[in-house]
């Protein structure tokens, strides 16, 4: 049976579905589709998932509790960003609202009693197939492992990638050209200059940091040592920069731009280095509203480097994708910060890439070769059982944006570190760079007040009628961050306070139409425009006096539009953390939810506090900061048993 139309569901997954399972099924439903529908009711699973079920059960004709149990959770993990299910983790820690007990009463319908017969009934289902045969069936099981076929395949893709990298022979690279990039001495290891030999050996490489670790100005030196090298072989590159969205496409290109200007070498390299970063979908040759893309193994790219930024943000398919279209002789640069948020589609690609990073650095032989090419001493980084992954990757350890005394960089790094007592005496302390708020019941339009008067600089601008290019410099200082949608502190709330506030301070006419100073974000692609999903804009009117919404493209210029042809989209004076993600803002007010949510994580709090560059306050109660504090997101997948089996 041919299977691939069932599995396209699953191209994008949406928890909008809210129908029980009764509405969806014909008289007569089976008791397993009823316990099913049950556990819909009960928040485990979402509509999409139960319908998912009925189309095995009424189509492939499987009736077996155990599988379908099994279908069911394999497609609501997906949902929450889970590559595939882990049979033994979910044996005796169950998803919420589904106790232990519950789960196996459920799974003896079908005589399962422990994982290993559950783990054979499926082996056994027509619906399921065994890696590394993996034939085309809607589930594959790898030990104990089931995922969607779909997800198996993206995660093969990646791998297989990734192992034809490590059989490929490594570059000469010009070791005096790294030290005219690198001038400066000093005892401590000089981090960027390692991650510059090393991915100029390879053709894979990630490159990971926090904030103000210098990510771009080590990528910048890296593409000139590239560019000069290929000069002196009388080879010109055709080099790529791009990221997942707009917004993150513009910073690259305003920091390559900065950054390239401080080489010490020729006119003619740093003209050869590009500036202009494209988004993804952009780069890949989206065909908006499907999966596919112009850009493929058959139709690869048409370049020699490519440079991919903000990659914590890009999501398994989308990395997939990527790689499908890479020419083989390519080099792949990824660069990101492996502690922010992960992707808000499935996967955690950065974070499985660079899993033992922390710790575990190069193998010896491969220390050894960087010390002979940068004059760092590498010789005490070597280590016996670091995995072959591990020499394409490096990171930056030392941060030039926030030294020992900021308070942003200490609250930062004791998140990171799941460290709860340090967060809060951090928060506690007198650092002029961060502050902490505790909002109270009944305070809504006082707190709203403070939020607002942030936005102080950019109504002014607005009033001024400045031209466009300082309208967005001045929205760019501060931004109000929230870690959720819906409640008293989450973005649509909060949004909607907000436009009233500034209608009652007479800084708005009628917050219900368009106005001079409304601020949207697109919530999905719009092919006619040329618009991806995050894309934000500010609504002035042109010279003419008509109101257009302006948006600003990756090379920094700006385009108007009617805003009648823009048909969705939301306020954006708040937005949520993972939207910020490729943003900086100088102010940030980071705002959690009243009443505890399992996606305060310290991934998120991490990833919110480091978006602020000179000042962040932390709207919560100590609660639930220690609990995200000490909360780490896992995301199931293949990725970090194969690439980190120590």
């Amino acid at each position: 049976m041919d299977f691939s139309n069932q599995l396209g569901i699953f191209d994008q997954v949406t928890a909008s579905e809210d129908r029980l399972l009764e509405d969806l099924l014909p008289d007569g439903h089976s008791s397993v589709q009823v316990s099913l529908s049950t556990l819909q009711a009960k928040g485990v699973f979402r509509a999409i998932d139960c319908q998912w079920i009925e189309q095995l059960s009424q189509h492939a004709g499987e009736n077996d509790a155990a599988v379908l149990m099994a279908g069911a959770l394999c497609s609501a993990y997906l949902g929450a960003g889970h590559i595939c299910i882990d049979l033994a983790t979910i044996w005796t820690v169950p998803p919420e609202g589904l106790s232990v007990a519950d789960l196996h009463v459920f799974l003896e319908k079908s005589g399962v009693s422990n994982i290993q017969s559950w783990r054979d009934a499926l082996a056994k289902s027509g619906l399921v197939s065994e890696a590394p045969s993996a034939a085309e069936r809607p589930m594959v099981l790898v030990g104990t492992r089931l995922y969607l076929y779909r997800y198996y395949q993206y995660e093969q893709q990646v791998l297989n990638y990734l192992k034809r990298q490590f059989d490929r022979s490594v570059f000469d690279v010009d070791g005096d050209l790294i030290a005219r990039l690198f001038p400066d001495k000093s005892d401590k290891v000089d981090w960027q200059k390692v991650a510059v030999a090393n991915a100029a050996s390879l053709l894979f490489s990630v490159i990971s940091g926090g904030p103000g670790t210098g990510k771009t100005t080590t990528v910048t030196k890296l593409l000139a040592l590239l560019v000069a090298q290929s000069f002196a072989q009388g080879k010109p590159l055709r080099i790529e920069l791009a990221a997942p969205t707009g917004k993150a496409a513009a910073r690259l290109t305003e920091s390559i731009s900065s950054a390239k200007a401080n080489l010490p070498l020729s006119d003619e390299i740093k003209r050869a280095i590009p500036e202009q970063a494209s988004t993804l979908h952009r780069l890949l040759g989206s065909d908006f509203g499907r999966s596919r893309f112009k850009h493929n193994k058959e139709n690869p790219l048409h370049l020699d480097v490519l440079l991919v930024d903000e990659v914590s943000m890009v999501d398994l398919p989308m990395m997939a994708k990527l790689i499908d279209a890479m020419p083989p002789h390519a080099r792949l640069i990824l660069l990101g910060d492996k502690d922010q948020l992960a992707s808000v589609e499935a996967g955690s690609v950065l974070g499985d890439l660079s899993f033992g990073i922390d710790d575990v650095y190069f193998q010896p032989e491969w220390a050894t070769r960087l010390e002979n090419l940068t004059s760092e001493s590498l010789t005490p980084f070597g280590n016996v059982s670091a995995p072959p992954i591990s020499r394409a990757l490096t990171l930056l350890r030392t941060s030039y944006r926030f030294n020992e005394n900021s308070g942003i960089g200490s609250l930062a790094k004791a998140m990171n570190a799941g460290d709860a007592k340090g967060v809060l005496r951090c928060l506690q302390s007198d650092h002029d760079d961060v502050h902490w708020c505790i909002p109270e019941e009944g305070q809504t339009k006082a707190d709203i007040a403070t939020l607002a008067k942030g936005y102080d600089d950019y109504w002014e601008a607005v009033r001024q009628k400045r031209d466009i290019a300082q309208l967005y410099a001045a929205f760019s200082r501060y931004q109000i961050l929230t870690a959720v949608r819906q409640g008293e502190f989450g973005v649509e709330k909060i949004n909607a306070h907000l436009e009233l506030y500034f209608y009652q301070r007479g800084r708005v006419k009628d917050p219900h139409v368009w106005y001079p100073g409304k601020a949207v974000m697109l919530t999905r692609n719009d092919a006619a425009l040329g618009l991806f999903n995050g894309d934000i804009g500010l609504c002035m009117p042109d010279e003419s006096q008509r109101l257009r919404v302006w948006f600003m493209q990756p090379d920094g210029s700006f385009t108007g539009l009617l805003p009648s042809r823009l048909s969705e989209f939301e306020v954006v004076f708040a937005m949520t953390v993972h939207k910020s993600q490729g943003s900086e803002f100088d102010r940030v007010a980071l705002l959690l939810p009243i009443t505890p949510s399992p996606v305060l994580t310290k991934e998120l709090l991490y990833t919110g506090i480091t978006r602020a560059k000179k000042d962040v306050t932390l709207w919560g109660a100590s609660n639930l900061i220690r609990s995200a504090a000490t909360t780490k997101i896992q995301r199931y997948s293949g990725l970090v048993d194969a690439l980190w089996p120590n």
